[in-house]
C-alpha cells in the first residue's frame, strides 16, 4: 500500500454539532444528525474554510483519506420548532408598499405599531381581529437533532502541499468554521495538528485524546485501504462520498470500517499549532 505523505487532524467539539447523513424528508420537518461526523459534512467545512463557492470543485477534498474517531459520543438530543404562527406587528413600511394595507389603516384610523419586526410576505389580515395573521397552513414545525457535548478528531489525508493549505486555512479562515449548522460553533481550535502516517488506523491512533475524553480504546472509522486491521468485508456502503455542493448530484457511496484505537492521554492543554512535536515525531 502506498502511504498517504501527510495527514492533518481536526478537533470538533462544541455544545451541540450536527452531521446529515441523508435527505430531509417530504415534509421537511425533521433535520436529523449522524452519531458522529460525516466526510461530506467535514469536506464542506474544510472548503468553506478555504474560501470556496458552493459551486466550486471540491475533487481535490473528495479525494483525501477520512478517518473520525469518538473522544467523547456525546448526547443525542432534539429541539421543537414552530414559526409562521401569531400576529405580526405591522410596520410603516410594509403598511406604505402596500395599497390595500395603507387604505385600510386610514380608513380605519388604526396606529402602525412601533416594533421592530418585518412581516412576512404571505401573511394575511384577518378581519375579526384587525391584525396579520399566517395564513392557513402556513405554520412551520421543525424537529432539529444534533449531538450535545461531544468531541471528535478528523483526519484528512492526502498530498502535503494541499494538507499544508488545509491547515493554514483552518488557523485563518475565510469564511467562519461551523460544526454542522451555522449556529453550531466549535468550543476549541479547529487544528490539532498535521503529520505524517503510514495507513488510516494509525492517523487516528497518534494524536492524544480531549483532555475530557473517555479512558480506553475508543470507537474510531476509516475508509479501508487493505491491509488494514480488520476484514474489508467487514466494511459497511455508506452513501458519504461528496461529490458536489452545487448539485444535482451530491454525494456518492464510499466504504467505511469500524475499528478501535487507544490513544495517548491529553497533556490538559489544546494542541492548536501546526506540526506540533506530538505529532510529526512519531
Amino acid at each position: 500500500m502506498t502511504p498517504f505523505r501527510c495527514c492533518v487532524y481536526l478537533r470538533l467539539e462544541g455544545p451541540m454539532q450536527s452531521w446529515g447523513n441523508h435527505a430531509r424528508g417530504p415534509n421537511r420537518a425533521h433535520r436529523t444528525t449522524h452519531t458522529r461526523p460525516t466526510k461530506s459534512g467535514v469536506v464542506g467545512m474544510v472548503a468553506n474554510a478555504l474560501g470556496r463557492d458552493f459551486t466550486d470543485r471540491i475533487d481535490d477534498l473528495a479525494a483525501m483519506s477520512f478517518g473520525v474517531r469518538a473522544d467523547m459520543p456525546g448526547r443525542l438530543e432534539v429541539d421543537y420548532h414552530t414559526a409562521g404562527a401569531g400576529g405580526f406587528p405591522l410596520l410603516p413600511g410594509n403598511a406604505y408598499r402596500n395599497p390595500k394595507w395603507f387604505s385600510r389603516l386610514r380608513r380605519d384610523d388604526m396606529t402602525l405599531h412601533d416594533d421592530q419586526y418585518a412581516a412576512p410576505a404571505d401573511v394575511t389580515w384577518d378581519v375579526a381581529t384587525s391584525t396579520l395573521v399566517s395564513g392557513s397552513g402556513k405554520v412551520v414545525v421543525t424537529h432539529d437533532w444534533y449531538l450535545s457535548d461531544a468531541s471528535f478528531l478528523a483526519s484528512l489525508a492526502g498530498p502535503r502541499a494541499l494538507v499544508e493549505e488545509i491547515a493554514e486555512s483552518l488557523t485563518h479562515p475565510r469564511r467562519p468554521i461551523y460544526l454542522g449548522r451555522r449556529a453550531y460553533l466549535p468550543s476549541r481550535s479547529v487544528l490539532v495538528g498535521t503529520g505524517d502516517v503510514l495507513e488510516p488506523v494509525e492517523a487516528l491512533a497518534i494524536p492524544p485524546r480531549t483532555p475530557r475524553g473517555r479512558r480506553g480504546p475508543l470507537q474510531a472509522w476509516i475508509e479501508p485501504s487493505p491491509p488494514v486491521q480488520g476484514s474489508v468485508g467487514e466494511a459497511l456502503v455508506v452513501s458519504d462520498q461528496p461529490l458536489s455542493y452545487g448539485g444535482p448530484t451530491a454525494r456518492a457511496a464510499r466504504l467505511e470500517l469500524a475499528v478501535t484505537v487507544n490513544p495517548p492521554e491529553a497533556s490538559g492543554h489544546p494542541v492548536t499549532g501546526v506540526d506540533h512535536d506530538d505529532l510529526t515525531s512519531r
